[in-house]
């Protein structure tokens, strides 16, 4: 039980950083906004 928390205190802490990381990188990889969607044919 003890190495379950211990591992919760780690990865709980990290998966937040790395969506945290993730989310404010967003704008490098779409040109700092939504996708453009094609026009209808």
């Amino acid at each position: 039980m003890k190495l379950i928390l211990a591992w919760l205190f780690v990865v709980l802490p990290l998966a937040w950083g790395v969506t945290q990381s993730v989310k404010k990188s967003m704008p490098l990889f779409t040109g700092g906004s939504l996708p453009v969607q094609a026009p209808a044919k």
